[in-house]
């Protein structure tokens, strides 16, 4: 057994949130996966993200057009789910001529496009395209980083294939690091090192070459770095400050350039809440607080406790997602050492960010207790919503206790073949209480994230980026993937997972 470094967790939505519709396809492939044949002289066709079943010889409907598939006289009457005064009304977020149009179609804009896709091009030419995801890599045998962009998948394949062709955002030869999307998914923000300077840009995409928009450098902002970065869903850009080893306090700057603003003098991980116009962060020996646009002082979030740390937003309520130690027990429990770094024994809870009652999430656990070697203990990490607070996602990390401190496993014997890092997928009702359990994802895997349309996730596993799409409704293990995970094999890189948060794989927004 080697130890290893403690890798992270992230999951999203698994409702569509940009929208305010429930998908059941993308394309007909998804029909077909998921319902079978549609039946003799039958074939499958997404409409509205619906299968529907139509006759072969039946030409196609104009999808787009109101007087068609969705025509008050048709299976999306007037007195049926789709009434004007549904969520399908044409005065709502998902008129009748949104998610209809698919992979390659002629598009105007982002909410046209079915789950997955992206309103992409310039002028005239735009087309429906699978969402990108930024992420940094790892050049192999060295330790230089790049920032990139990918599309989710090779577009134009079904069944979906990774591709092995990723952009580069920076255009030095240096590193770059940690892409972040702003809210329309039409820019991407970075830090770029590829001079003798560290700085802050943005570029616009599509990428068009010696185009980019340097906000500010490290130094001007008072850092060394910039790190636990988010950019949307606000209109401002926040961090956390780096001075030497030590990293406290939060800045931000608009997207489009400014000041550097400081908001706090103390505090880690700003995360914006679902309407860009305050952030909650955690400080050391504090807790939780959060701190609205333009306040003089914070807020603590009463009832999370001291050593609370690391709180998310999600973008549907104001229920904070956030991990604690179990406090009930002794202080020699509540930490492990490996090697030389003290971890806290983490578990997962929400609570209302205004302050309340926490709710138990995800406990630390010990399982395999006649393991040979002790019983296999477990804490999280790295956890994140769902982009509409449905579910949540996380590391489950998996270890052994030894007389020289805790090591991670594996998969050998000593820990029962148990890898170290495990992805879970876990059900929130809008109270922040759990619904149903825990759902494995993926073991020796890490850093997951939901695509904004909830039905996706990517995250890390040996080295790769790896797309995994989703049942919403999974109640079990067996029902939550549909399909093959999507592997991106890139030449002579890797992802990066060692700076935890900062390289967790960021989707391209679908835009308000």
């Amino acid at each position: 057994m080697t130890k290893r470094g403690v890798l992270g967790a992230l999951v999203g939505a698994l409702m569509v949130v940009s929208t305010g519709c429930s998908e059941e396809c993308v394309d007909q492939f998804d029909c077909t996966s998921e319902k079978g044949t549609p039946g003799q002289g039958k074939q499958w066709a997404c409409v509205d993200n619906k299968c529907v079943a139509r006759d072969v010889t039946t030409p196609p409907e104009e999808e787009t057009d109101a007087g068609t598939q969705t025509d008050a006289g048709t299976q999306t009457d007037a007195g049926t789910q789709t009434d004007a005064g549904t969520q399908t009304d044409a005065g709502t977020q998902t008129d009748a001529g949104t998610m209809t149009l698919q992979e390659g179609e002629a598009c105007t804009n982002t909410t046209s496009c079915m789950a997955g896709l992206y309103c992409d091009g310039s002028g005239g030419s735009k087309t429906c395209q699978p969402l990108h995801i930024a992420v940094t890599r790892k050049l192999t045998g060295t330790n230089t980083t790049e920032a990139v962009v990918v599309r989710y998948k090779t577009p134009g394949s079904n069944p979906a294939t990774g591709t092995s062709d990723v952009t580069k955002l920076s255009e030095g030869t240096g590193q770059s690091r940690s892409p972040r999307w702003n809210k329309d998914g039409t820019a991407v923000a970075f830090v770029d090192a590829s001079g003798n300077t560290v700085t802050l840009v943005t570029r616009n995409i599509p990428l068009v070459a010696a185009q980019k928009n340097e906000l500010t450098t490290a130094t001007a902002a008072g850092t060394s770095d910039f790190r636990y970065m988010e950019w949307a869903p606000s209109a401002s850009i926040a961090w956390a400050t780096q001075t030497g080893a030590s990293v406290s306090g939060i800045s931000t700057i608009l997207g489009t350039g400014g000041d550097v603003q400081t908001v706090t003098t103390a505090g880690v991980f700003p995360s914006w809440s679902a309407d860009g116009s305050s952030l909650a962060y955690s400080s050391g020996g504090v807790g939780l607080l959060t701190r609205a646009a333009g306040a003089t002082s914070s807020t603590p979030v009463t009832g999370a406790g001291a050593q609370s740390e690391q709180p998310l937003h999600n973008a549907a309520n104001n229920i904070l997602l956030y991990l604690s130690v179990d406090t009930s027990k002794p202080a020699a429990e509540q930490t492990e050492q490996f090697g030389t770094d003290a971890v806290p024994l983490s578990q997962l809870y929400t609570i209302a960010a205004s302050g309340g009652t926490p709710e138990l999430i995800a406990a630390t656990t010990e399982v395999d207790a006649t393991n040979a070697a002790g019983p296999v203990r477990t804490y999280i990490a790295n956890h994140t919503w769902s982009p509409g607070g449905t579910h949540v996602a996380y590391v489950r990390v998996f270890y052994v206790k030894t007389a020289a401190g805790g090591v991670i496993c594996s998969g050998t014997a000593d820990c029962g073949g148990r890898q170290g890092n495990a992805i879970y997928v876990r059900g929130i009702g809008t109270d922040g209480k759990p619904t149903g359990g825990e759902l494995l994802l993926a073991n020796e895997a890490t850093l997951p994230s939901f695509s904004p349309d909830g039905r996706f996730i990517a995250y890390s596993s040996g080295g790769r980026l790896r797309v995994q799409r989703i049942n919403p409704e999974a109640t079990d293990e067996a029902s939550l993937k549909v399909g093959d995970a999507i592997i991106h094999t890139w030449t002579g890189s890797t992802v990066s997972t060692g700076g935890g948060d900062d390289d967790r794989p960021r989707w391209q927004p679908r835009g308000p």
